[in-house]
């Protein structure tokens, strides 16, 4: 018998909401002025993210500013709401953090004195000693107000291309989800050898796929339960486990584990100890970690 994540990066919110009117049309001719100002005013709002200027981006802001990042989960309300929430931590000095930018497909529509700004923006970031990129999708509202356009809501989202990158982007573990893997792999493990199908079956989902030493086919949900079952029956017993090194590499939701093993199964009055190497397949599930599948290598006598 036998998963933010990646770090998250700054995600710049330039940013809607929409106050409709009338029909739109995309930049018409005697619209290109507020096009371009629209524009300006987006771009000194990336400028303000690379600079660290909290005050460019108060003043660029309006007090009843809606939006969301990639990550909020919630609407970000109000002035206070978006500096605390949709920038940066005010200790983040000049040069960490977003230090360029590069800003694409760029349209605006409007309604009257609204504008809805629609682009692709795509970042140079650094934290500590590590550079690295990512591309947004943003959808902004503007509002013309007497003292010219300002940014009244946002959408901020992660492009396909981010996301792809992100799925397949070596990872790195927080010191709780490590934790909550290694709970979840001892679980799996005890819950076998005691016949804890219940149990077991939390853990393991039904596409499940083992290979044990010396079977002449794959495992599967259904064979891993009835073995369980089985070795339960017979009396047999876990006595002790474990896990003198363990290895992780992170792809997105799916943590792959390299493990060394040590255990002694108590049968028939008879202990036998064995040790050996796994590989064992994490995925996370909303906020569980499933086992998907295992590969047991028994160390030789």
């Amino acid at each position: 018998m036998r998963r933010n994540v990646a770090c998250r990066m700054v995600v710049l919110v330039c940013v809607l909401s929409c106050s409709a009117t009338s029909g739109a049309q995309s930049t018409p001719p005697d619209r290109a002025a507020d096009a371009a100002a629209i524009r300006a005013h987006i771009e000194s709002i990336c400028q303000a993210f690379v600079d660290k200027d909290r005050k460019k981006l108060e003043e660029t802001h309006g007090k009843d500013w809606r939006g969301f990042t990639p990550w909020s989960g919630h609407v970000i309300r109000g002035l206070d709401g978006y500096m605390n929430e949709a920038t940066f931590d005010p200790l983040t000095r000049k040069g960490q953090g977003m230090v360029g930018y590069r800003l694409s497909d760029f349209d605006v529509v409007f309604y009257g004195d609204t504008g809805v700004a629609s682009f692709v923006l795509d970042l140079d970031v650094v934290n500590g000693g590590e550079k690295s990129t990512q591309k947004l999708t943003l959808v902004d509202v503007y509002n013309k107000g007497p003292k010219g356009w300002i940014q009244v809501a946002s959408n901020t989202s992660l492009h396909p291309d981010e996301l792809d990158r992100m799925m397949s982007r070596a990872g790195r573990l927080s010191d709780g989800d490590r934790a909550a893997v290694l709970k979840a792999r001892e679980t799996v493990w005890r819950a076998w050898f005691a016949g804890d199908i219940k149990t077991l079956s939390s853990l393991v989902p039904p596409e499940l796929i083992t290979i044990d030493p010396g079977a002449d086919k794959f495992g599967s949900h259904a064979s891993n339960l009835e073995g369980s079952r089985g070795f339960a029956a017979s009396g047999g017993k876990l006595a002790r486990l474990v896990f003198p090194r363990t290895e992780f590499q992170v792809y997105g939701n799916t943590i792959i584990l390299y493990t060394t093993y040590e255990m002694d199964l108590v049968a028939g009055g008879k202990t036998q100890s064995e040790r050996g190497a796994a590989t064992e397949i994490f995925v996370r599930q909303g906020d569980r970690w499933i086992n998907t599948g295992w590969q047991l290598a028994p160390a030789g006598k």
